[in-house]
């Protein structure tokens, strides 16, 4: 027993070592930081006598509402159980696929229960092999398909929304989410990982020298015993080893959520959320340095549990110490907490929407408007058919592929060709039909944005139309700013926001006048008298975003 206990002492000496040098920390500060992890291996060895919070094995009563069913494995032909709800609405409503923690099942009560219910969404809660201590279980492909079948068996025994499946999981059920952001074969809107296991490798030593029957369990699941450790085996298992599948995943949503005390107060070190983090964001891009998390503010995390700064934004009233994002696609915070889910928060998220942007290039600009209402956006997809030189209805530089009445129903068929996933339209058109070439038909443009409206609407003749919101074109600078092609464009484009107003009027769709406000600071806000400089694009989506949400609030008061 003591040579285990030294074995592990000096296993676990080493992964702190090498993990806080790859941190940039000095060496006299990686022997404080060893000495002072042990005090509380020592301090919280003991833990290991009960199952902390988010990893009992109590058996609850379930509502009679869930109905527990058995569904045959794709891959083994075995008899997996879960629990599923179906929703009682006729139309589509979102699918909720909750996951089980590490050392349970899927008859585990679920926090996210009751909410779920009172939302009536439906819910799946799968086996998927349950507590992680069996070579079938602890992520291995038997793991990930019993979640896919899970999920299909719900698409075909309820309303589900296709474009609103959502896998959340805690602790062991996060490591099965980030799992499934990885593999899983189903189209998925978002995955939220609470405090997760990302590495089962390094998990293996953090819970080894801390005397926690994790260590043991991923022993079992890589091995068949409890002693020995297959590390390859367990790689194979962590999500942070797998490659991100990018073309998947383009349209989805990786939630990472971490106390920022746990590893030294729970059981999965907040590394586990950092490293997955910045591993996702350079998958999509290695270059986006400025995403990613930085070695110091790691640093900062781990050493000292707290990073200064501005007045923090808040999560269930909890302080958010880190919170960053990249293009839509991963987000992480980091909050005042331990190794826990915040079940207020939880599905906040849900459901999401879709948004189809049309516009030109201030739209397709990067860091644009539509980029810039991503940022205040994160859980719905806006898909961005924006492209430099767009109108409304004249061929631009002779090229049809810039003349949006054209190409409108190409849009939708490519995007929408079901007919019932897109939630909103916004378009944000006119500048380029100011152009001094077509001065003369001018009078013309307001009659074409009925008929793009019209077209749009006749698509949907058979279904639902999406909300349409027609945005004014930006304010135009004086002709002393711009290029000669748009000289003249400043009065033009002032009439076309007093014609699109009654084109709106008259279609019954709602209409953002963003000119008349910005009119006033357009030298500032504007590079060339066209587009906009950064700080235009910021202050353009916080006034779009700002008029959206109040038309949103006002369509929801007015039910």
């Amino acid at each position: 027993m003591t040579d285990s206990i030294e074995l592990s002492k000096a296993c676990t000496n080493q992964m702190i070592t090498n993990q806080l040098q790859y941190q940039g920390l000095p060496i006299l500060m990686v022997a404080k930081s060893i000495a002072a992890t042990f005090v509380l291996m020592l301090f919280f060895g003991s833990a290991n006598a009960q199952d902390p919070l988010w990893d009992d094995t109590d058996r609850p009563l379930w509502p009679e509402a869930c109905k527990e069913i058995a569904i045959p494995s794709s891959a083994d032909g075995k008899i997996q159980q879960a629990y599923f709800y179906a929703t009682s609405r006729q139309r589509p409503m979102p699918l909720i696929v909750s996951l089980h923690t590490w050392s349970n099942n899927y008859q585990q009560e679920d926090p996210l229960l009751k909410d779920i219910l009172n939302k009536d969404y439906n819910y799946i809660h799968p086996n998927f092999r349950g507590p992680n201590n069996t070579p079938e279980a602890c992520g291995s492909p038997l793991v990930i398909s019993d979640i896919d079948d899970a999920i299909t068996y719900a698409l075909d025994n309820s309303n589900v929304d296709p474009d609103n499946i959502h896998i959340i999981g805690v602790s062991g059920g996060g490591h099965a989410t980030l799992l499934s952001y990885m593999r899983s074969k189903h189209d998925i809107r978002s995955f939220s990982a609470w405090v997760p296991v990302s590495d089962l490798t390094k998990w293996y030593y953090e819970s080894l020298g801390r005397n926690r029957k994790y260590a043991s369990h991923i022993a079992l699941a890589t091995t068949g015993v409890d002693w020995k450790v297959d590390i390859q085996e367990a790689q194979r298992r962590s999500p942070l080893y797998l490659k991100t599948p990018l073309e998947e995943r383009k349209n989805s949503k990786l939630y990472i959520y971490a106390g920022i005390h746990d590893g030294y107060e729970g059981s999965v070190p907040v590394t586990h959320s950092l490293e997955m983090y910045n591993k996702v964001v350079s998958d999509f891009n290695p270059t986006a340095a400025d995403a990613m998390i930085s070695r110091e503010t790691i640093q900062q995390i781990v050493a000292g549990r707290f990073l200064p700064g501005k007045k923090k934004e808040k999560i269930s009233g909890r302080d958010i110490h880190l919170k960053k994002a990249f293009e839509g696609r991963v987000q992480i915070i980091i909050f005042e907490g331990n190794h826990e889910m915040l079940t207020a928060a939880a599905l906040n998220h849900i459901p999401s929407e879709t948004v189809l942007a049309v516009g030109d290039s201030n739209g397709e600009n990067k860091g644009g408007w539509v980029d810039q209402l991503q940022t205040y956006w994160f859980k719905d997809v806006l898909i961005n058919t924006c492209i430099s030189g767009n109108t409304i209805g004249f061929d631009n530089s002779g090229l049809p592929s810039k003349n949006t009445l054209r190409n409108i129903i190409s849009h939708l068929e490519v995007h929408d060709p079901g007919k019932d996933r897109l939630d909103k339209i916004l378009i944000m058109l006119g500048t380029n039909d100011c152009k001094k070439v077509f001065h003369e038909r001018l009078r013309e443009v307001p009659g074409f944005y009925n008929q793009l409206i019209d077209t749009i609407t006749a698509y949907y003749q058979n279904s639902e139309c999406p909300e349409i919101i027609m945005i004014s074109p930006p304010p135009i600078g004086e002709d002393q700013v711009l290029k000669e092609k748009y000289h003249g464009s400043a009065e033009r484009v002032r009439f076309l926001n007093d014609a699109f107003k009654k084109v709106a009027r008259d279609q019954g769709i709602r209409y953002i006048d963003i000119q008349t406000p910005l009119s006033q600071s357009s030298d500032f806000l504007l590079r060339d008298g066209i587009h906009f400089n950064k700080e235009g694009y910021q202050f353009l989506g916080l006034l779009l975003n700002h008029h959206i949400n109040d038309l949103q609030q006002r369509k929801i008061n007015n039910k």
